[in-house]
């Protein structure tokens, strides 16, 4: 029996060992199957790719791989795209795309219920797909799948790697279920039933060990904040490390700007449930009713139909308030475009929760927009100092608030801010990315 087992097996192994040897030597693979998003992932991404070929480093001299939906023969649109939105300008012979034929699975659309499971064994598939087609010397995910690292580490013998921007599962997200809280992702069908719920807690709690399991096969972790490394720290019983993303310094030098009879709140964020321009809208029309002459630009990405759904449904909410005639939609607008609206924009306004860094929220900062950021997340923690290079807030009346504040201030009090603000945001430069991410990658 033990010697027919070995038959059987044998023939396995050696296939295994063939694939093994197919490796490709000195390559780096990037796991971003989306990597066309234009999002702040996509920023990280791109500029990592951008500084493994154009700094002096170890690694100038591999082959980088981005395994993509996206085409070979689309690279040239989307490093184009790269250059425009991001001012990132990637060589095309510096980069190849392997095409992943399976990314559709990995839509949360495709599981109304249990979708962190079902997703997660979805991006699996998509990872295994990956492996086959391209066995690389080094793996990095960069796109938040966490079972992609044990498959690469164990399956396919890499050096691997991740860049978490936000944990697929937190301990607020076990406790907002535990108290029962509406959210985005906690149907009210479910808060308002004690076995559901209950049964909802189990589900994370063993998706929270099988993301412990996953992560712990990382050699290296990068995380993009100080939100993201506790909670990374909690899960994984590790020692991430912490690589800023890279932010754009729009203005360097003269923050000073006139001040106009309305005054501009500047939004910049996807048109996203999470992003909470609802909220946006019920702050402009409190701050309307306090007297105070402003206006709402929303610089939104819209991404697909239900972006711009969403778009529709955000018009007709502004139409209920009363306040569509002091919105201004700016959807999709390109880099020089959102450069003159945060060089012009008195106020900006951040309504997400616990987002998990902010990297629209440094620009404007860093460009002297006086922000109003949620009380939480990447922006409490790393970012704001509130009162002193911006402020804090959590409801309407908290944001309203604030903008009677900035309102009320000199244009020195205003100009001090900024020059603290500016000061501060340093921290976030590209420079400083592009040295940190190296040396993380150097201990692998």
């Amino acid at each position: 029996m033990f010697f027919l087992l070995i038959i059987l097996l044998f023939p396995l192994l050696v296939i295994f060992r063939i694939w093994r040897a197919s490796r490709k030597n000195n390559s780096i693979a990037f796991f971003h199957p989306y990597c066309d998003g234009g999002g702040g992932g996509e920023r990280v991404l791109f500029q990592a790719i951008y500084t493994l070929k154009n700094k002096r480093s170890p690694y100038q001299n591999k082959r980088i791989i981005v395994y993509s939906r996206v085409p070979e023969n689309e690279k040239h649109e989307i490093l184009s795209a790269v250059s425009l939105r991001f001012n990132i300008t990637i060589d095309e012979k510096d980069v190849d795309f392997v095409q992943l034929h399976t990314v559709k699975w990995m839509n949360p659309k495709n599981f109304p219920r249990f979708t962190l499971l079902f997703q997660s064994l979805a991006e699996l598939l998509v990872a295994f797909e990956a492996i086959c087609r391209c066995l690389p010397e080094i793996f990095i995910d960069t796109t938040g799948c966490p079972l992609s690292i044990p498959l690469f580490k164990i399956l396919g013998g890499c050096k691997v790697s991740c860049y978490v921007h936000y944990p697929t599962i937190t301990t607020q997200m076990i406790k907002r279920v535990e108290n029962r809280a509406e959210m985005y992702n906690n149907a009210d069908f479910i808060a308002k039933n004690e076995k559901l719920t209950a049964a909802k807690i189990s589900y994370y709690q063993l998706f929270a060990k099988m993301y412990k399991f996953a992560g712990g096969y990382s050699d290296v972790v990068m995380v993009n904040g100080s939100w993201t490394e506790e909670h990374i720290k909690n899960l994984w019983n590790c020692k991430p490390i912490k690589v800023y993303p890279p932010v754009d310094f729009f203005v360097d030098g003269d923050l000073s700007r006139s001040r106009d009879d309305v005054a501009t709140i500047l939004s910049v964020g996807q048109i996203r449930p999470e992003k909470n321009h609802r909220l946006q809208l019920e702050v402009l029309k409190l701050a309307l009713e306090m007297n105070l002459n402003v206006k709402l630009i929303i610089a939104g990405g819209c991404r697909n139909a239900e972006d711009k759904a969403r778009v529709e449904e955000l018009k007709k909410y502004a139409d209920e308030l009363e306040v569509a005639d002091r919105v201004l939609w700016m959807l999709n607008i390109p880099v020089d475009k959102l450069i003159e609206l945060n060089r012009t924009s008195l106020i900006g306004i951040h309504t997400m929760t616990e987002e998990h860094f902010g990297i629209a929220v440094v620009e404007s900062m860093a460009a002297g927009v006086i922000m109003i950021a949620h009380n939480s997340g990447g922006p409490k923690l790393d970012i704001v100092e509130d009162g002193e290079t911006g402020y804090l807030a959590t409801t309407a009346e908290e944001y309203a608030k604030c903008i009677e504040e900035i309102c009320s201030k000199t244009n020195d009090e205003l100009q001090n801010m900024r020059i603290k603000a500016q000061k501060s945001m340093k921290r976030f430069s590209v420079e400083e990315f592009e040295r940190n991410f190296l040396a993380a990658m150097e201990k692998l």
